[in-house]
């Protein structure tokens, strides 16, 4: 048998009676950092032999884990929160599945359902998106196509990138509401709220975990002809050609081309 159990997403004290029953009961523990799953063990005083389980080997691990689960049970676990959930997890689940052999997931601690809640923004339509890709093109491509969703938005963020992914959002969808929630459940907590266009205002501390949440858009926002005359000099100004301009705005804003170009005429 295999069980998936969630770990504390920061306070160790974070965790269920029936976690820690599983993690003493079982024979292994699948986890991605030995190190970090220790210190939640050494904490209960929980001791078993642990199996490193992570991205850059979920996939060889699954028939060695399949197998082990034969005569014994298994434990997997994430450094933090729900396993499958950005984390190893998934492949695994469905290989069981593919197999008809028994698992069971138990319910737990997730940062973005935490944060979700913590923000008070709009909690029946809302997707989970995962962490903001790291490739410059793949991340603007990203931002992009938040424009489409109106629904509230969730997805994960690293200390370093924050502020860029804060101002870069800024450009696309400035009106929308967003709040910031760091460190959940550990001593330096935090949420700030406010309008994205705002962010200048805000101070964010590049330190720690961060989930990011966008609230719902109401509003079926308009871009005038004025904001796309204004952007089009700006490009003129950069050196680009009036072709090269109408694309870059056709694309940016998700605009009709021959709306832009029509504009671009004029200028």
């Amino acid at each position: 048998m295999i069980y998936f159990i969630p770990t504390p997403i920061g306070n160790l004290e974070d965790i269920t009676l029936r976690s820690l029953r599983i993690l003493r009961e079982v024979e292994y523990i699948a986890c991605e950092d030995t190190r970090t799953t220790k210190k939640l063990l050494d904490y209960y005083d929980i001791h078993k032999k642990l199996i490193s389980y992570h991205k850059f080997n979920e996939k060889e691990r699954i028939d060695e884990l399949i197998n082990l689960a034969i005569d014994n049970d298994i434990a997997v676990v994430s450094d933090a929160g729900m396993p499958g959930i950005s984390d190893p997890g998934n492949i695994l689940i469905n290989a069981l599945i593919e197999k008809q052999l028994k698992y069971t997931v138990l319910p737990g601690a997730s940062a973005f359902t935490t944060a979700l809640v913590m923000s008070g923004f709009n909690s029946i339509d809302f997707e989970f998106l995962g962490f903001v890709p790291s490739k410059k093109s793949e991340k603007t491509k990203f931002i992009k196509n938040l424009l489409e969703k109106k629904h509230t938005l969730i997805f994960y963020e690293t200390p370093h990138r924050i502020n860029d992914t804060i101002k870069e959002l800024s450009e696309f969808i400035p009106n929308r509401k967003i709040a910031i929630v760091r460190e959940i459940s550990k001593i330096y907590e935090e949420v700030k709220i406010f309008l994205i266009k705002d962010y200048e205002n805000i101070s964010i501390t590049e330190k720690g975990e961060f989930v990011v949440i966008i609230d719902t858009d109401d509003t079926i926002e308009e871009i005038s002809d004025e904001f796309i005359l204004k952007k089009l000099n700006e490009l003129y100004q950069k050196g680009k050609t009036k072709k090269s301009a109408v694309k870059i705005i056709t694309q940016k804003y998700n605009l009709n081309k021959n709306r832009v170009y029509e504009l671009s005429i004029t200028t």
